[in-house]
């Protein structure tokens, strides 16, 4: 079924899964910065717009579409989620669901770091 999705892997269930629990979670981390600011600030647009440049490239990248520099890209889209995300919450002393974007800022950075060997896998090893 995922064959089609991401061709010349061994598994591209488990990749597929992956990639999707990355779009969830940068989804969670645009709604957290929507609900700390509103849904028309800027800050809110531009994670809006970065999650899906992320979720386009990070695609692209693993159907060997793009090559290691547009990797970097994607990485350095995701690290500016992150500290967009951490910037905005800490500017906001009101949030107190710490727990919650403290978790979900460790899965981001843990799919993060699984996604380094898979662009490696699929930029530098075919």
């Amino acid at each position: 079924m995922f064959e089609r999705l991401f061709p010349h892997w061994s598994n591209p269930a488990l990749l597929a899964a992956i990639a999707g629990m990355r779009i969830f979670i940068n989804l969670v981390l645009t709604m957290i910065v929507a609900k700390a600011t509103s849904a028309t600030s800027r800050s809110t647009v531009a994670m809006v717009v970065l999650t899906v440049l992320s979720a386009v490239l990070m695609v692209i990248v693993l159907r060997d579409g793009l090559g290691l520099n547009a990797s970097y890209l994607e990485f350095l889209l995701q690290v500016t989620l992150l500290v967009l995300t951490g910037y905005i919450v800490a500017s906001n002393p009101e949030n107190r669901r710490w727990r919650v974007i403290v978790a979900v800022s460790l899965g981001a950075i843990v799919l993060l770091l699984i996604m380094i060997p898979l662009y490696g896998e699929a930029t530098v090893a075919p």
